[in-house]
């Protein structure tokens, strides 16, 4: 067996890993203003639906966008303010300065690994 056929071995599930990141940072552009985490997991459901079972972010679950929710505000990352509707606690999530400076250097990475991929691949 050739070595290009063990690529991914190494590194496990290339698309588990840089999914978790691609998820965070998706996130944190849906939390400029205050958002509530079910309306987010049911944007990005419907948004990867049309890539069911073809990679990055494809079976994208509730549970994955309530678990990275979690992961961004105990890092800092976003913030959250409680409210009581129609009698029921809502727990609503912002980026805070920190995160919103964290999606800046995500978008500038994005573009430079998109133009990296282009130069080397010969897209010109």
């Amino acid at each position: 067996m050739s070595s290009a056929a063990n690529i991914h071995k190494p590194l496990g599930n290339p698309y588990k890993e840089i999914s978790k990141y691609v998820l965070k940072v998706v996130i944190l552009s849906k939390l400029k203003d205050w958002n509530y985490p079910y309306s987010i997991a049911s944007d990005m459901k419907k948004g990867c639906e049309a890539w069911h079972g073809k990679g990055l972010l494809s079976d994208v679950t509730k549970s994955d966008v309530y678990n990275a929710i979690s992961a961004l505000e105990k890092q800092g990352y976003i913030t959250s303010k409680t409210e009581l509707k129609s009698g029921r606690i809502h727990k609503y999530y912002k980026s805070t300065k920190k995160g919103q400076e964290a999606l800046k250097k995500a978008m500038k990475i994005r573009e430079e690994m998109i133009k990296a991929f282009s130069m080397l691949m010969g897209d010109n």
